[in-house]
Order: structure tokens, then C-alpha cells, then sequence
């Protein structure tokens, strides 16, 4: 075993320990930035998950310009891990599309650094993508911290269902947006998307439908990555044998203007992607809507950076839509 440096470009290096050259069956991809500790317990789950297996796997971290010690941790305690580190935050949506392309397994796993991994959880993922050939996608069932249910799974958004959790009228009949009424969250069930804190793609897939789209910083390059996979044929399945616990906005709660302003701005591509104009002026009126509450807020209140920012963000709910890759 040895390990080399690699240039790629100019704003991408690759650190990499070259073992056996033996095809993986997994490829686990990991974007981290800044999540110093939460990623070393998500290595530490899936070492512990795939200890044992005949078949190896390989886990690729690609690192969005950490300045925490992210990196150094990562080199010195799991020398087995493919490391990526890019110069610069090119995105959730790129990094992981940078970590796909150096990857050589037969199934892909896109795993957020603020997941656990539950034991057994890969090879239930990769029994069930052997047993159900009409899969292109499938996800696990996802826990809190305290083990209690994370609903993931759903139909693709439409405007009607972003217009219910924006103006929060789903609370006349429930009270969580995300719970599916009358579903048992203990069977499988095929979906239009799942959640991107943890899909597994069949690579075949990948080489068919492409990557994750660029244009997205944050947010929705899920979504849109499902329908596409959706619209080439192929089922997306939630798979609640296969367990993941996700830290909700574990990797995003450091940094809530940049996540915000990245969700209005996904929100708004998605619909003009794959929506009607109708739906996508409906999208912009939504989001002046709210814009004008959280400033009336902000003002009564007397809060000056937050009527900055909702003004700055109110400018961009009419902007042309455009690069969607840097935030700010």
C-alpha cells in the first residue's frame, strides 16, 4: 500500500491510498465541510457496518475547502479513505459529482457526513437493489438522533405541495409536512425521491442519467437527480430495512443565511427546470409572501441584519434566474 498526491486541476488535489486493485461493490461518497467530528462518526459507522465483507468497498471523502481540521483528521485515522480535497466550496451538488467520477464501484452511495450508519444497513441496501432490477434508486429509512422516525420518501414537489409547507395550511390536518398520512413507514414503498442524506444509485444508472446538476449549490439536487432517474425508466424505493440516523441540518446549521438563501434559490431553478410558467410565477409569489412577513418581522422587531438579509433575499425571489452554483 502507498500513498501519492495527485494534482487534478488547479483547484483540486487527491490524496489517495492505492490498494489491491479489486472492483468494489460500494462506493460511499461523502462531502464534508467543517464537520470535523460528525464525519469521523460517519467513517466510523461505515467501517463498522462493512467490517468482515467479502466483497470491499471503497469510501471516497471529497472536502468542500474545510478550515477545521477535517482533513488531517481524516488522513491520520482512516488512512483507507480516498481523499479529495478542492480548494475552494464548489458546492454540495459538484463535490459529489467530483467524488462519483473517481469512483469504481457497482452501486453508488451519496452519504451526507452528518449520517450514521446502522448495522446492516449496506448490505440490506445492496440485497435489495440485487432482488428488484427495475430500481434505478433506492434509500433507507432515516432516524433522529433519539432513533425516532425522520419521514423520508415522497412524491416529487408540485406547487400545490410547496405551497401547503410555506404557508404551513398542511397544520389543519397534520402536524408534521414531511409524515404521510395512513403510510406505514415499516414497509417499502416505491416513491418519486428520496432523501439525498443517504441514495443509493446503481452506477449503471449514474452512467446513464449523469451526475447531480451543478446548478444547484444546495438543496433540490436530489430531487431533481430522482426525476430524472424516474423519467429513464427506472423506480426510486424507500427501503426501511436499511436504517441511516440523520442529524437534521447537521452539516448546514453552522451557516443559515448561506443555507437559506442556497434553498430559495434551488427552489426556484428546480420549478423553472421542470414546471410550467404558471407554477413557476406561482413559486415567486409564495416566496414574496413570505419575504414580506420576515420582513414586517424583522422591522417590528428591530432587527437591522435580519431586514438586511430578508431585503436582499426579496431581491433575489425576482431576480433572472441564473448561476445557481455560488452563494451569497
Amino acid at each position: 500500500m502507498c500513498c501519492e498526491l495527485v494534482q487534478l486541476s488547479e483547484s483540486i488535489t487527491v490524496e489517495t491510498m492505492f490498494e489491491d486493485a479489486i472492483s468494489p461493490i460500494i462506493s460511499i461518497i461523502i462531502v464534508t465541510f467543517n464537520t470535523s467530528a460528525l464525519t469521523r462518526t460517519c467513517l466510523q459507522s461505515v467501517l463498522a457496518d462493512s467490517a468482515g465483507w467479502d466483497d470491499p468497498i471503497e469510501i471516497i471523502v471529497v472536502d468542500n475547502a474545510s478550515t477545521d481540521d477535517t482533513v488531517p483528521v481524516i488522513s491520520k485515522l482512516f488512512p483507507s479513505v480516498k481523499l479529495i480535497v478542492n480548494a475552494e466550496n464548489v458546492g454540495y451538488a459538484k463535490a459529489c459529482n467530483i467524488g462519483m467520477r473517481a469512483a469504481n464501484g457497482r452501486y453508488l452511495l451519496l452519504l451526507n457526513s452528518d449520517t450514521q450508519v446502522q448495522p446492516g444497513t449496506l448490505r440490506a441496501l445492496v440485497h435489495f437493489m440485487e432482488r428488484h432490477p427495475e430500481a434505478g434508486a433506492c434509500g433507507p429509512k432515516l432516524l433522529n438522533e433519539d432513533q425516532s422516525l425522520q419521514p423520508s420518501g415522497r412524491p416529487l414537489p408540485s406547487f400545490w405541495s410547496v405551497a401547503l409547507g410555506m404557508t404551513r395550511a398542511y397544520r389543519l390536518w397534520k402536524r408534521d409536512l414531511y409524515v404521510q398520512l395512513n403510510r406505514d413507514y415499516d414497509q417499502m414503498v416505491s416513491v418519486g425521491e428520496i432523501s439525498g442524506a443517504a441514495i443509493f444509485v446503481r452506477r449503471d444508472v449514474y452512467q446513464r442519467v449523469g451526475g447531480l446538476d451543478e446548478r444547484f449549490f444546495a438543496y433540490y439536487e436530489d430531487v431533481d437527480w430522482c426525476k430524472r432517474i424516474g423519467e429513464a425508466g427506472y423506480k426510486i424505493y424507500y427501503v426501511p430495512e436499511a436504517r441511516v440516523i440523520h442529524r437534521w441540518r447537521g452539516t448546514s446549521g453552522n451557516l443559515p443565511e448561506e443555507a437559506y438563501s442556497a434553498g430559495l434559490r434551488s427552489l426556484r431553478y428546480y420549478f423553472a427546470k421542470h414546471h410550467s410558467r404558471a407554477a413557476q410565477m406561482g413559486i415567486q409569489l409564495l416566496l414574496a409572501g413570505k419575504e414580506t412577513v420576515m420582513l414586517a418581522r424583522a422591522a417590528i422587531q428591530r432587527r437591522w441584519t435580519d431586514l438586511r438579509f430578508h431585503w436582499q433575499m426579496m431581491q433575489e425571489v425576482f431576480a433572472p434566474i441564473g448561476d445557481q452554483t455560488k452563494v451569497g
